[in-house]
């Protein structure tokens, strides 16, 4: 992945994401972590909301980062993911960031996998535009 996808990623925490439900398309937002070491964006939520039965029945989502300011200065990523149970390691690294969320017994915490992503950073020019694509089975099945 390219060190300006990995950097603006990094650098910022909370992300919007959408999955489908059965009149369209439903939206949530939530504070993620970065694991870069498997390229997944950690989120904490409670298992009955309609996002997560969304995403637990098709767990095809996507993806949006971005900084609002002025077009000239305007920065974001449009991703696509894979929605996962987080593993236990991935637990620890967004307890250690959000540890209030260790208080919530409700929540649990998910990955967004990382398949597709795609940097606008106007700051390197109005057309330039920085993506990203995991080569996997996953990826090239859908």
């Amino acid at each position: 992945m390219d060190e300006k996808i990995l950097d603006f990623i990094k650098n910022e925490q909370l992300l919007s994401w959408s999955m489908i439900d059965d009149s369209g398309v439903y939206t949530a937002s939530a504070f993620y972590v970065f694991d870069e070491k498997n390229l997944s964006l950690i989120i904490a939520s409670h298992e009955q909301t309609k996002h997560i039965q969304l995403a637990l029945k098709n767990p095809s989502v996507a993806v949006n980062i971005a900084k609002e300011n002025k077009i000239a200065f305007l920065k974001g990523i449009q991703a696509k993911a894979e929605f996962k149970y987080a593993n236990k390691e991935q637990e620890k690294m967004y307890f250690s960031k959000f540890s209030f969320a260790k208080f919530d017994k409700k929540a649990r915490i998910y990955t967004l996998d990382l398949i597709w992503a795609k940097l606008t950073d106007n700051t390197l020019g109005l057309v330039k535009k920085i993506e990203f694509l995991k080569k996997s089975l996953y990826y090239l099945t859908k």
